[in-house]
């Protein structure tokens, strides 16, 4: 047709063709709108009119441009419709807020856990400082008793090394009251040799010795004492400190101990429990002053006097008496 009017159309159509050329994407976003027009129409709509509807495109009067709109249904679902969470299945949404119940349980319990960590941590910290300082306190308790108290073993003893007397053989210590006649409390210089003696009183006990030589401070009868006494039943009894002189060997009391021993028979023989007494005492005062047998002493050895009656007239029982005290020597007694 090239008619005023043909010409008319086919200006119009080319210029159609142009349009697209040069923006591809116009027809959809026409299209787009076009749809989305008619879907608010139609949801406008009373529902008794129909759900459907055809829109074409303009187009020329041949209609070779003409684009057809696919009808819709609005029932169907909308195309990329994203969900609305006020529409969810109610299932689903009760499990959900299971699941952040849950969650939150959860946070609580760890809390409460590391509160419980932290709690035990600080009790244990004040538990150990209660300790540490209850154990300075019997400490510093212990020094101080140890300051105020000093040690037993400490020091001396009767001028002898603490340790070493309390290792002396069992006695009991009677000390006579000091007096003139048998304890005047003059100091022992030195002990250079250990005399044995026996009581001349037959059948006297130690504790009757004892009383002989307290009652002297009265009678003033004579000078007469002795460090030690031995019973014929075994017992000992001091009489005089170690570091004291003893009125027993008129020249020798100031460099010497005497032992005066109790007897029954009629020779002046010991019994053999103030025998066994008298090795042990004897072994235990040559060992504290270093002496040996030589030094253990008969009262007749120093003015001839018969004392003891029974080692003086059988010498060979004073020399097994000896050996004896060698053999006891550096006993338990001593450390």
């Amino acid at each position: 047709m090239r008619t005023q009017d043909g010409r008319a159309v086919r200006r119009r159509q080319n210029l159609d063709v142009i349009s697209v050329k040069r923006n591809p994407y116009l027809v959809d976003y026409e299209e787009q709108k076009r749809l989305r027009r008619a879907v608010n129409e139609s949801i406008q709509r009373p529902s008794g009119e129909p759900n459907r509807r055809k829109r074409t495109s303009s187009g020329g009067a041949n209609g070779r441009n003409r684009r057809s709109v696919d009808l819709i249904d609005i029932n169907s679902e909308r195309p990329h419709a994203v969900p609305d969470r006020r529409r969810q299945n109610p299932a689903a949404k009760k499990a959900m807020q299971k699941r952040r119940k849950r969650q939150r349980r959860r946070r609580r319990m760890i809390a409460a856990a590391w509160i419980l960590c932290l709690f035990m941590i600080g009790w244990l910290i004040v538990v150990k400082k209660g300790e540490a300082s209850k154990q300075n306190d019997i400490t510093q308790e212990v020094l101080t008793v140890q300051e105020e108290e000093p040690d037993i073993f400490s020091g001396s003893v009767q001028g002898i090394p603490a340790k070493v007397f309390a290792k002396h053989p069992m006695w009991a210590e009677d000390f006579l009251p000091l007096n003139e006649y048998s304890r005047p409390g003059e100091t022992l210089p030195e002990v250079r040799d250990i005399f044995v003696h026996y009581t001349a009183n037959p059948e006297t006990s130690a504790a009757q010795n004892r009383s002989y030589f307290e009652q002297q401070k009265d009678m003033h009868e004579a000078s007469v004492s002795a460090h030690f006494i031995i019973g014929y039943d075994g017992e000992i009894i001091q009489c005089v400190p170690l570091d004291e002189i003893a009125y027993a060997v008129q020249t020798r009391n100031y460099d010497s101990v005497s032992i005066e021993c109790c007897y029954k028979a009629k020779d002046g023989s010991f019994t053999q429990e103030t025998y066994d007494s008298l090795i042990s005492l004897l072994a235990w005062l040559t060992d504290v002053y270093d002496l040996d047998t030589s030094h253990i002493l008969r009262h007749y050895d120093c003015g001839g006097k018969k004392c003891p009656l029974y080692y003086t007239e059988h010498e060979d029982a004073w020399m097994q008496l000896k050996k004896d005290v060698e053999d006891a020597q550096g006993s338990v007694f001593l450390l």
